[in-house]
């Protein structure tokens, strides 16, 4: 040190300005080895990205052929198959790229178990298209047959790529990181020479503060990206620029945007779905996803179950097109089915007019469902009536006991739908609303499951054994429904009826006669009294037998 301060103060000098040269010469030397680094690093960043961004276009163009195929199924257009040919040749070319092959052994790998699987995707396609063209299938059946094997394949192909993305994903964030510390390294270095590189320490942080800036928002976009909350505008100021960052940020922006719209298109797919398996049967059978469910699949409980029918339409129908019929059936459903969904229960099958709906949470919520699906008719006569249409009525059957609820059929072709006794059962049940003249019958099982029976507006209609069964069964309709006059003539003779019904059980035919003419004389359109009223005349002048019970035997379904 003594040395060094008795030298001229030109020798110090120039050891000084030696020392800092030196200095400036490891700085800048480090500084080229950095940024050799730093472009390697960028140069297979950029690859990444152009790999992630590729895959998320074949998912894209995976989810649009399958939109094109079924197009292709419904309408066999040139343009839809234009579109299956493009969308299915830009997913192989995907998979030929030269710049995606012998990026690591997991992407030969990935890459060739997406090619088997495509492989068996296309075959199965083609089979479906092919059964279709020959008549073998029709469009629904073949969009069955879509969901049934094609969609899963699909399923299989995007979780494949979205691992491969993922890959991508992670690659692209890590060699991110490595770049930003490569970065921090030269800046650091630059900060020890600033006494005699202040220009150039300046113009180095500004440098690196132009790079850095761009790798903070692009990593800032892809957790933004993997949060699912990315914006456009995070990237939006480097997309123009021309460097590898601008081409990264194009990327990352290309890939966001490609696998937002596959997000997009598979949303609609699954939308869609729903309206062929409702959600509200998914949610029965504990399955999250459509794709979920398979053959077999069932619940066995105790539930509620309804049919219902239009009585009437016959003669509407007489005065419509065929496609006015049509509309009118759509119309009526499309007016009485979201009764079943706002009471806790769905819809198994249509029948024609009809319906078969499962309540598996409560008996009370059949009965209310039933109650208001009588007004809802009442509001479609209104309607009818405006147009010149005759009225219809509905007939509405609900019994409650076990059964089986699940998808039958076979693999290609699957469907929900309801097994036991008891469903046949209702369905007899419902079409003694046209025997008896009622619009609305629940069995004697049903009343009991209710919590509040006396809540409800009915009366007693008796026992009836129908055909192929040997217990008989208690009948009771319900009228609240109904329109206000009807209700209310049937309130002020249910004494006299359910009067009538228990004199009629017991043999008194005579007194019974007496009680269902005091209905008709308070309800003279009263079906159900006219009918006893005629078998007690039957009775009149003969003597029941020893066994009477007064149960009404069926001999047709």
């Amino acid at each position: 040190m003594r040395k060094f301060l008795s030298m001229s103060a030109q020798s110090r000098l120039f050891i000084v300005f030696g020392l800092l040269a030196l200095v400036a010469a490891l700085n800048l030397v480090v500084g080229i080895i950095n940024t050799a680094s730093f472009q390697e690093m960028v140069t297979y960043l950029r690859i990444s990205a152009l790999a992630l961004e590729r895959s998320g276009s074949a998912q894209a163009n995976l989810a649009r052929e399958q939109l094109a195929v079924r197009n292709v199924l419904l309408s066999d257009s040139p343009e839809d198959w234009g579109q299956v040919y493009t969308y299915s040749g830009q997913f192989y070319d995907y998979l030929t790229s030269e710049s995606l092959n012998s990026l690591s052994s997991e992407q030969d790998q990935a890459l060739a178990e997406l090619d088997v699987l495509r492989q068996q995707y296309d075959r199965d396609v083609e089979e479906i298209i092919t059964a279709t063209w020959e008549g073998e299938l029709d469009p629904e059946g073949a969009l069955l047959q879509v969901r049934a094997s094609v969609d899963p394949l699909a399923m299989q192909l995007n979780q494949l790529l979205d691992d491969i993305s993922a890959r991508h994903l992670a690659e692209i964030a890590e060699n991110t990181r490595q770049i930003e510390g490569s970065i921090w390294s030269s800046a650091n270095t630059a900060r020890w020479a600033i006494l005699i590189l202040a220009i150039l320490l300046v113009a180095g942080m500004f440098v690196a503060n132009q790079i850095t800036q761009p790798l903070h928002s692009l990593t800032s976009a892809l957790i933004a990206f993997q949060n699912n909350t990315y914006q456009r505008e995070t990237l939006e100021p480097y997309l123009d620029s021309r460097d590898e960052l601008g081409q990264l940020a194009r990327a990352i922006d290309a890939m966001a945007t490609s696998i937002t719209e596959s997000n997009r298109l598979k949303d609609q797919f699954l939308r869609s779905a729903s309206r062929f398996i409702p959600t509200q049967y998914l949610e029965f059978l504990e399955k999250p996803t459509i794709t979920d469910v398979n053959l077999g699949d069932h619940v066995a409980a105790e539930m509620a179950v309804m049919f219902s029918d239009i009585r009437g339409f016959t003669t509407a129908s007489e005065r419509m097109t065929p496609q006015e019929n049509f509309d009118f059936i759509n119309e009526y459903l499309k007016l009485v089915s979201p009764v079943i969904q706002r009471h806790e229960g769905f819809i198994v099958k249509f029948l024609g007019d009809g319906m078969m709906a499962i309540f598996p949470y409560g008996v009370d919520d059949a009965v209310r469902a039933g109650i208001e699906k009588q007004q809802k008719v009442i509001e479609f006569n209104a309607m009818l009536a405006q147009r010149g249409f005759p009225p219809v009525s509905v007939g509405i059957g609900i019994h409650t006991g076990q059964m089986m609820v699940g998808m039958i059929g076979e693999e290609r072709r699957i469907q929900g739908d309801a097994f036991s006794d008891n469903v046949n059962l209702t369905s007899r049940v419902e079409s003694l609303n046209k025997f008896y003249g009622t619009s609305m019958i629940v069995s004697e099982e049903t009343l009991r499951g209710l919590q509040q029976p006396v809540s409800y507006r009915m009366r007693y209609l008796g026992k009836v054994q129908v055909k192929g069964r040997q217990a008989p069964l208690g009948l009771y309709e319900v009228y609240e429904g109904l329109s206000a006059d009807v209700a209310a003539r049937k309130d002020a003779s249910k004494a006299s009826f359910e009067r009538g019904i228990e004199l009629y059980t017991r043999g008194d035919f005579a007194g019974a006669r007496q009680a269902f003419d005091a209905v008709l004389e308070i309800d003279p359109d009263d079906k159900t009294a006219r009918y006893y009223l005629e078998r007690c005349f039957e009775w009149a002048d003969r003597i029941p037998p020893s066994h009477w019970d007064g149960v009404i035997v069926m001999m047709d379904k």
